[in-house]
């Protein structure tokens, strides 16, 4: 240990949040510095271990592969170093936040990174409710924050960030896949198959049809209340079910799911959004908080 010199740390925030935001801008906002500051910071460290880290292009930043194999090792440490200072403080009273989410988002995206927020977060009491309907955070006195589908442009009380956009496709089971063959390559892919439809999104599959061109004749329909169901549905080898690609995400990586269509899936424009309240004065610690770490969650994903 005696003797080491590592690069300074600065240099490696400034580098890691430029790569993980995809660009100095996004950086800077995230440090509380100038876009320059970001960007002079990433030159001294690229002079420092002597590698470029960075293409830079006009609207984009291009990660080179050295700055790919550096950028997960730092942000595990930054991190841990984040946690462990958090944890260090004082002791305090845990400080509550309230979220409602649909109960299709918490468990296919939330749940399975829930864990990340709390280490992140230990100060923060995080109480998740699920639920379809349309709450007003910050107005009813029930939620401080919330998750919503749509195309944005709710209500002007409300803040509204963009998470992932909403992008549809058709999944099912191996055990499925091995017994009734999908052609991906026909005309028809899904003729003679059994859909499996909810009842809470009703146009999903004529959408996905008009979309992709696929007309889908003779094929059979399974219905469900909603869409959890359908995709309950699918994993047990009932039929080919519409998952959004993002919440079925770790059935996928998993290899429980699959989707036998492959690249096909349809874009409708719509999204998912957290949204909170516009006053700055109401946009409590918890709740910014939340915000932070989703988008940098999202951020993650895309990565």
């Amino acid at each position: 240990m005696a003797g080491r010199r590592l690069p300074p740390l600065n240099g490696l925030r400034a580098f890691e949040a430029a790569a993980r935001r995809g660009s100095f801008v996004a950086a800077a906002e995230e440090l509380g510095v100038t876009a320059g500051a970001v960007s002079q910071r990433v030159r001294g460290l690229e002079e420092r271990i002597g590698a470029a880290l960075f293409e830079r292009r006009p609207q984009a930043l291009a990660p080179t592969k050295a700055a790919r194999e550096l950028l997960p090792v730092l942000t595990e440490a930054f991190d841990a170093i984040d946690a462990a200072v958090r944890r260090a403080r004082a002791p305090a009273a845990a400080m509550p936040l309230r979220v409602a989410c649909p109960a299709g988002f918490a468990a296919g995206w939330l749940l399975p990174r829930l864990e990340r927020f709390q280490r992140r977060e230990p100060g923060i009491a995080l109480i998740l409710t699920a639920t379809e309907r349309l709450v007003e955070p910050g107005q009813s006195g029930e939620t401080d924050a919330c998750i919503r589908f749509g195309r944005a442009g709710w209500s002007g009380h409300l803040a509204c960030d963009f998470l992932f956009a909403d992008r549809r496709i058709p999944v099912c089971s191996p055990h499925y896949r091995a017994t009734h063959a999908v052609d991906a390559a026909a005309a028809d892919p899904l003729a003679g198959h059994t859909l499996l439809e909810a009842l809470s999104a009703p146009e999903d599959w004529p959408d996905w049809l008009l979309a992709t061109s696929a007309p889908a004749a003779g094929t059979q329909r399974l219905s469900f209340g909603d869409e959890r169901l359908a995709l309950e549905a699918a994993l047990r080898g009932l039929g080919i079910a519409l998952a959004d690609r993002a919440l079925a995400a770790e059935p996928l990586a998993a290899g429980r799911l699959v989707a036998p269509l492959e690249p096909r899936e349809m874009l409708r424009g719509t999204a998912w959004f957290l949204l909170y309240p516009a006053d700055a004065a109401s946009c409590a610690a918890p709740v910014a908080a939340l915000r932070g770490w989703l988008l940098g969650e999202c951020d993650r994903a895309e990565a």
